[in-house]
């Protein structure tokens, strides 16, 4: 199952979608698989979600900041805060088909009492659950905390009213395996923030969520933001290569238009080779580079992305957009190519 998902990545990255620009380049962009915070052992295929939360006290972590009052804490429930971050965890990982099965336990099995301590899962409690469950791996979330704060304020540059909801949680989450000692524990902090702008006070507090539904959209926020940090995760990115007149060139890029990138690069080659302007061939390099790295080549890609850098550094006149781009270039491909390092371990090659 994870080897497969490695074929899919590298089948992905040559389907492309170009952009046409007024610039004499085009762009185009591509997935780009990105490793995860945390990498599940290889053996870890059927995933049980456990509660392990203590309820936060309605007492702690809410404030209220009017204009013309003093700093006012307030009781708001959150006692569902973890079921409705773990329901986002559950159906994300459930639809990236990353593990064989995902299940979910909501409601928590903490009977401890101490909320600002988080619980950990004893071996004899793991061995149950995923005896139980048919499980041989565990995410627990064992604390979920949140601060939030309610403010307004009056702006005298715009003679406008702000107010303001922010969030900040901190969760804490241990991974457990059915015939592994070994527990991973993470923490994150995540903000969520709204504001609402009116030269009316009423309306631009009036405007905000309310105080209980933004909590739980915080919630199911950070339970999908939790996704891509325990599974590895799709990215968008943008490429680009040079659309020239020059005939080689233009021969590569038709054969782009069929998704022909063997043969660009064929061509880029020939024209890099032949060409004895340092702005061509940087151009060509760069072209090289892309179609190198949407073929899963990344040594190459980064190979020819340095030698364009190279040659548009002996140019009498700089172009500076397309030097600094092609340094941002060159980092993206040194760091994918560690991340390639990472998910393989994660994904199982």
């Amino acid at each position: 199952m994870k080897t497969h998902k490695l074929r899919i990545y590298i089948l992905i990255l040559g389907a492309t979608i170009f952009t046409s620009c007024s610039t004499p380049f085009l762009y185009t962009t591509i997935d780009v698989l990105r490793p995860a915070d945390v990498a599940f052992a290889p053996e870890a295929n059927d995933l049980l979600i456990v509660n392990n939360t203590i309820n936060q006290p309605a007492e702690y972590g809410h404030r209220n900041q009017f204009i013309g009052a003093k700093l006012k804490k307030v009781s708001i429930k959150t006692d569902s805060l973890s079921i409705f971050c773990l329901a986002a965890l559950a159906e994300d990982l459930e639809g990236k088909d990353f593990f064989s099965s995902v299940q979910l336990n909501p409601n928590s099995i903490n009977r401890g009492t101490g909320f600002l301590k988080a619980g950990v899962l004893d071996s004899a409690t793991v061995k149950n659950l995923c005896t139980v469950n048919h499980a041989n791996v565990i995410l627990s979330l064992d604390k979920i905390k949140v601060n939030d704060d309610l403010t307004e304020d009056y702006l005298r540059e715009s003679a406008s009213y702000l107010s303001t909801i922010e969030l900040k949680f901190k969760t804490t989450w241990s991974i457990h395996y059915l015939n592994n000692p070994k527990v991973t524990t993470v923490e994150y902090n995540d903000t969520v923030f709204w504001e609402s702008e009116s030269y009316s006070r009423k309306k631009a507090m009036s405007d905000l969520p309310n105080r209980n539904d933004a909590l739980v959209d915080g919630a199911l926020t950070v339970g999908h933001k939790a996704t891509n940090r325990f599974v590895p995760y799709w990215e968008t990115e943008d490429r680009y290569v040079f659309n020239l007149s020059n005939k080689l060139m233009r021969q590569g890029m038709d054969s782009v238009y069929v998704k022909n990138w063997k043969s660009a690069i064929s061509l880029w080659e020939t024209e890099y080779n032949k060409s004895d302007e340092s702005l061509t061939q940087a151009q060509a390099a760069n072209n090289i580079a892309v179609g190198y790295e949407i073929t899963g080549d990344l040594d190459k890609a980064l190979e020819y992305a340095t030698k364009a850098y190279s040659s548009l550094s002996k140019m009498k006149f700089l172009d500076y957009q397309s030097f600094v781009r092609l340094y941002e270039y060159m980092n993206e491909l040194t760091k994918r190519k560690d991340e390639m390092v990472i998910l393989k371990k994660q994904i199982g090659e």
